[in-house]
This record gives C-alpha cells, sequence and structure tokens, in this order.
C-alpha cells in the first residue's frame, strides 16, 4: 500500500489535456489552489474526485491485462523472447495518455486507485489488484451483448407469441433508433440519406418474373400498373413487408432487380426502371457497418452509445443476410416489424440495403406510404395491344412491341413522345381515394423481356471424407 498526503491535493482544469474532463472540472469545481500549478485562480476538483472520474472511465473503456504470458503461449516461444510484456501500457502511462496530464498527475492518481483496491488476502496470494503499479492497461473493445439478448428475446416473442404489438419490443425498437437521423459514417455520409430528385440515386429498377406469356403481354400493356407494386389484396409476404401490406422492391441497377426475384430457367422476365419523383428519405443500413460515435470516456453514457452502434452494425448484417426460402415465414418477421416501426413511427420512406443474391448492386424497399406509382390514364377508346413474338424467315421469333391505337392521332403523336400524361403535383385531391402521394413513374422507353436460359451458381465447393 502507499500513503502520501494525495487526498489533500487538488487539479485545476488548466491541468487536464482532455477536453470532456477539462470542462467538467471547470463547471462544476471550486477555486482553490492547484497542488500541481500553483494557480490559484482556477476551478479545481480534489484530487480524490479526479481518480473517482478516471476510475469510472477504466472501468467502462479499459481492461487490465494478465500479468502473465497465456497458456497456450509454448515454452519455445518464451525462450525467444528477451521478456514478455503484457498487452497494453503501464498503468501511469495509460492513465496519463487517457486524461492527457503530466506524469506526476498521473502517478498521484495511481497511488489513490491502488489504495482503493488493494486486498490483503489477494496480496498475499499474488494476486494483482486493479491499478497496481506492476499492471498494464488496455483499451477494452465496445460490447453489444446486453443489446444482443435483449433483440434475440424479441425476435423470439415475434416467432412465438406477440406478432404485431408488444410494448416492450416497442421500446426496444425505439431505444435502438433513437436518433438515428444524425448518426454519421467514418466518412460523413449520413446514415438516413435522401434519394430522388437531383440525388445520387434518381430511378431505380424493377423485375418481374412471368411463366405464362397471357400475364406478360398483360403486363406490357399496362406496364406502370403490372410491373409496378401489386394491389394490397395480392400482396404476399416479403423481407420487408407483410402480407397484404403492398410496397416497392426495386434495385439501384438492373443486372440486381433480375437477380434479387431469383427467376426460375425457362421464365422470362420484364424489367423497367422507375423515376423517382419525390426526394424521400431512406435508412442506409449499409452504413451502419461503419457508423461513428464521437464522445469522451469521461462522458458515462459514452459507453452505452459505443454498445448501441457496435449493435446497429451487427443488426444491419442479421436484416441483409441471405434467408432459404423454407425458413421466410420466420425469419422475415423481424425485419417486417422493423420496417413498421420505421415506417409509423419514424416516418422514413424505405431502406437501401446491399444485395443478398448480387454483392455489387444495393436493394431498396420503398414502404406503403412512398411505394405509389403514376398511373397512365389514356384517352376514352384507346386500345393497347401487345405482341411477343413475329413470323420471318426462320418461323416464330420473339419481337416484342405494343400498338396504341387512340382515336385522334395528334394524341397518340403526344402519347409516344411522353407529353400527353399530365403528372401531378403531388397535391392530393378529395376524388382520389388513395392519399399517398405519387412518388414513382414508370420511364416507357426502358422496359426490356430477358429470358431466362441458364442459372450461374457461385459457391465454395468442399469434399466430404469418409471414415
Amino acid at each position: 500500500m502507499n500513503s502520501n498526503n494525495n487526498d489533500e491535493k487538488y487539479i485545476c482544469y488548466d491541468c487536464v489535456g482532455e477536453n470532456y474532463l477539462k470542462s467538467i472540472i471547470e463547471n462544476n469545481g471550486f477555486v482553490i489552489n492547484c497542488s500541481y500549478c500553483d494557480n490559484d485562480e482556477l476551478e479545481c476538483f480534489s484530487l480524490l474526485d479526479f481518480a473517482d472520474k478516471i476510475d469510472i472511465a477504466f472501468d467502462q473503456h479499459y481492461i487490465q491485462s494478465p500479468p502473465n504470458p497465456p497458456d497456450d503461449w509454448s515454452i519455445y516461444r518464451l525462450k525467444n523472447l528477451d521478456f514478455w510484456e503484457p498487452d497494453g501500457s503501464p498503468v501511469i502511462e495509460a492513465i496519463m495518455d487517457s486524461a492527457n496530464i503530466e506524469e506526476e498527475i498521473a502517478k498521484d492518481v495511481q497511488e489513490i486507485l491502488e489504495d482503493k483496491y488493494y486486498d490483503r488476502s489477494s496480496a498475499e496470494i499474488g494476486e494483482m489488484s486493479k491499478f497496481d503499479d506492476e499492471s498494464f492497461y488496455d483499451i477494452k473493445s465496445p460490447e453489444d451483448i446486453e443489446w444482443q439478448k435483449q433483440w434475440s428475446n424479441f425476435e423470439h416473442i415475434l416467432k412465438t407469441s406477440a406478432r404485431f404489438f408488444n410494448k416492450n419490443n416497442e421500446e426496444l425498437l425505439r431505444s435502438v433508433f433513437e436518433e438515428i437521423e444524425s448518426l454519421h459514417t467514418h466518412e460523413g455520409k449520413p446514415v438516413v440519406r435522401n434519394i430522388g430528385t437531383e440525388k445520387d440515386v434518381t430511378h431505380l429498377y424493377r423485375a418481374r418474373a412471368f411463366q405464362s406469356d397471357f400475364k406478360l403481354k398483360n403486363a406490357l400493356q399496362s406496364p406502370d400498373k403490372e410491373l409496378g407494386p401489386p394491389p394490397s389484396e395480392f400482396a404476399t409476404a416479403g423481407r420487408m413487408n407483410s402480407r397484404g401490406i403492398s410496397v416497392f422492391y426495386g434495385a439501384t441497377d438492373a443486372n440486381t432487380a433480375l437477380a434479387e426475384i431469383r427467376p426460375p430457367v425457362g421464365c422470362k422476365v420484364a424489367l423497367a426502371r422507375f423515376e423517382l419523383m419525390k426526394t424521400l428519405k431512406v435508412l442506409d443500413l449499409s452504413a451502419l457497418t461503419s457508423t461513428l460515435v464521437i464522445g469522451s470516456i469521461f462522458d458515462e453514457t459514452y459507453a452505452d452509445r459505443l454498445s448501441r452502434i457496435m449493435f446497429l452494425r451487427n443488426l444491419s448484417q442479421r436484416m441483409t443476410r441471405p434467408v432459404m426460402p423454407d425458413d421466410e415465414h420466420s425469419e422475415y418477421l423481424t425485419t417486417q416489424v422493423v420496417a413498421d416501426f420505421l415506417s409509423s413511427e419514424l416516418e422514413l420512406d424505405g431502406i437501401i440495403f446491399p444485395s443478398a443474391q448480387s454483392h455489387r448492386g444495393l436493394n431498396v424497399t420503398l414502404f406503403h406510404s412512398a411505394s405509389r406509382v403514376f398511373v397512365l390514364e389514356y384517352p376514352d377508346g384507346t386500345d393497347i395491344i401487345a405482341d411477343l413474338t413475329e413470323w420471318n424467315d426462320e418461323g416464330i421469333v420473339p419481337n416484342y412491341t405494343v400498338s396504341t391505337c387512340v382515336p385522334n392521332e395528334n394524341i397518340k403523336d403526344k402519347i409516344l413522345k411522353n407529353e400527353y400524361f399530365e403528372f401531378p403535383d403531388g397535391e392530393w385531391k378529395k376524388s382520389d381515394p388513395d392519399t399517398r402521394k405519387i412518388t414513382l413513374s414508370i420511364d416507357l422507353d426502358s422496359i426490356k423481356v430477358k429470358h431466362v436460359e441458364s442459372v450461374q451458381i457461385k459457391g465454395q465447393e468442399f469434399d466430404v471424407m469418409r471414415f
């Protein structure tokens, strides 16, 4: 044990370099003569109170390194080293670095804390106490174990009992996504980003597989209705929506949109581009993996914030991991509830996330409130005829055409030039039963049909050993 007069010492904020701790002393201290710089005009903390701040910070953000080599270290490795040193830094050096203080102050703090945790019985059997003068300390990595436990319980409840409403689940979601719009990545990119008009994402691609030429014809004749989100009565459950809730599943490129629907060999896929007509606010799950949280280890809430950020990084991977078709019903429950919460409670328009089927592309899900497609209204008497084939010297060959027959040739010319349709200004009209604003418009010239002839499978191959 150490004995000295450290309990009678004081430290002023000017002797502390760490800004957060400095401000605590300046705002909460009292004016007295500083024991280290002899200034008697600045706010101070007693060294005992100052040591308590160091103690709390080390408990949350540092770990004491084992004093001896781990059991898996070989004798050979030890023999080839001049000496073995624990991970991290010597305790006094660690205290100096944490608060940006001089060595003299750090030594005094170390002595106070060593005395605080000294245990005679432990010392007699050679166990090192906290803040022992020969101890080493290393920075502790953030942990999200408690968040993971709560989330696992959340998933269990969804799958076994309360699918739609549970107060505890709602509170968990609120705490997980609290102030999500204020988060940024290490590169300064926001986690909640804007897409749409004059943004980096101005359009989305959507694909639909057809095993029937009759249905494909209908889709080409009414692509605004048939290639967009289905009506609610036909909406099946997906990763981000429950059955009966129609949302827009799209991608930032055509290949990703095609890969995501996993079309069977022999089918035909219609691909179309949809222009975003509004600026929409979406949660970027890929940005969560590099989210930055700025703070001080002397802010007692900082450890909790680091833990939450660590969990959010893992959550983004949970929400986008591939799900086997047989498991979709149960595994999609969690992401469906999260999507409902983000839409209804945080009023986000959608989610953008990495594709599980294409490593290069991004998926975009626009929630029901932001997934309305502009419906093309043709003049009365218009006939639209789609043809999928034509005859030539080789027989019947694919040839996709859509003929628009209108009573007035002048109107037809405007339709072909995309000058006939009156795109809305976004305001809802009382005569319209759908109160949502129109956010998407199909680009008729972008529509393509792809014949799926084969599927390429990529993956690791492993031998099977028999004994």
